[in-house]
């Protein structure tokens, strides 16, 4: 009984085994005559040998053999044989690099009617690389790949138009080259569409087709694009105020590292904006437009760092993005390193560095720091006691209100200390100054 149950399991799994081998054996042969029939394929076109062992796809990349199937493939009657030449011969990809040779190749190919051998043309002589800068013939060559419809030159020929480079200066035809452009889905094209219609560039201003533009290079993953439209729907601008899709746009853009974007939606993290209040994401944000050098960005964070604001206190870090805005010239950021080393709250007292850095601040006009390089010529702190300097930092405060300013220099002119003895003078700044309780300062 045992013995009839067994025979009929055997016979099953012996059948599908040979099953699953006769399947696995075709699968095999029909994998081999698709490979076959590539390979195949490439023998007879030494364009795709050529570009495998350009690229090295599939091969080891080897220049002397990609140019060896590409004069095959020129004396087979390729064009495209006359391009790749070209393009070996002006990087200098495994031979030396040969400008005049390259440039007779790709005019060679030109004429014979390659789209791109024009476009390359037309942009070694718009960007002059290694020869002299030639826009009349850049602007030829662009024409006649852009009637072939090459995205790329119709994009160039509106730049063109749009800003007189080689032509006279036309915006309509601009756009009508930057909508040809856009109508083959070229990003940039719809993003200077997009600054016409923004600005009123030879049509009058159009805030919703901009938005449309701006939209549409947004949705193809550009994140300038992303940016830009997320300010157009945080501010109402060509459409109804929509801050979901803003913020929406906005996280979008900083995800792709787009700076404006990151410092954007830090703040609004920060302060709970629209947002629920998240300290972790907005270090994170400021941080990540504080490596791309944004200056706001690096001067919150040495704040951050410098008062503990959802974070330990780290003076060295503080210091760190403080001096990385002040080298950016932030008046803010010179400011608060001054003060740091005026106070003593870095490692020590450094009134050297305060004074340099106070100066830079008061240098642009901001106020604390003039009133505080008045106190140090002043006193005599850090510098050689100097009145005469003194006043001057102080009458530039005193004319933005600094209230101490025009107090202390008041009492200057009252007594002819730094400035010349002016009665009418000094009681005028006092007057000014009233508003606040003094202390008299001891020379």
């Amino acid at each position: 009984m045992i013995f009839f149950i067994i025979i009929p399991i055997i016979l099953i799994i012996v059948l599908t085994t040979f099953y699953k081998i006769f399947q696995n054996c075709h699968k095999k042969n029909k994998q081999s005559i698709n490979y076959s029939r590539e390979l195949s394929t490439e023998k007879n076109n030494p364009i795709e040998l050529g570009l495998m062992y350009l690229k090295g796809d599939g091969v080891s990349q080897n220049y002397q053999k990609a140019l060896e199937y590409f004069e095959k493939a020129v004396a087979l009657g390729y064009v495209q044989g006359l391009l790749y030449k070209a393009i070996i011969y002006y990087e200098g990809l495994g031979v030396k690099s040969e400008i005049q040779k390259a440039l007779s190749l790709f005019e060679e190919a030109a004429k014979k009617g390659n789209a791109k051998a024009m476009l390359i043309l037309g942009n070694i002589y718009s960007e002059a690389y290694n020869i002299t800068q030639d826009y009349t013939k850049a602007h030829e060559y662009y024409l006649f790949a852009a009637r072939q419809g090459e995205e790329e030159a119709l994009l160039n020929l509106g730049l063109f138009c749009l800003k007189g480079i080689g032509v006279s200066q036309d915006y309509s035809k601009a756009r009508v080259y930057f909508e040809q452009a856009a109508q083959k889905g070229n990003i940039s094209a719809k993003k200077y569409l997009a600054i016409i219609y923004l600005h009123g560039l030879g049509i009058p201003k159009d805030l919703e087709k901009a938005k449309e533009y701006y939209e549409l290079a947004a949705n193809q993953g550009d994140r300038e694009a992303e940016y830009k439209v997320a300010l157009m729907y945080w501010n109402g601008e060509g459409c109804e105020k929509n801050i979901l899709k803003a913020k929406g746009y906005f996280e979008k853009a900083a995800y792709q590292n787009e700076v404006n974007a990151q410092y954007f939606i830090a703040n609004l993290y920060n302060t709970g904006h629209y947002v629920k209040l998240d300290h972790e994401k907005a270090l994170y944000f400021y941080k990540k437009a504080a490596n791309q050098g944004h200056v706001k960005a690096q001067y919150i964070l040495g704040q951050i760092y410098e008062k503990g604001q959802s974070t330990e206190i780290n003076m060295n870090q503080a210091i760190y993005w403080y001096k990385q805005a002040a080298s950016q010239n932030d008046m803010q950021a010179q400011y608060n390193l001054g003060y740091l080393y005026l106070t003593g709250q870095t490692a020590k007292i450094n009134l050297s560095q305060a004074y340099e850095y106070f100066k830079k601040a008061a240098e642009q006009g901001y106020v604390l720091a003039q009133f505080n390089l008045g106190i140090m010529y002043y006193k005599g702190d850090g510098v050689k006691q100097d009145m005469k300097k003194a006043a001057q930092w102080f009458t530039k405060a005193a004319a933005q209100n600094h209230q101490k300013a025009q107090f202390i220099l008041g009492q200057m002119y009252l007594e002819g200390k730094g400035v010349a003895h002016n009665l009418d003078k000094g009681m005028h700044l006092i007057k000014l100054s009233e508003k606040v309780d003094h202390e008299l300062i001891q020379a």
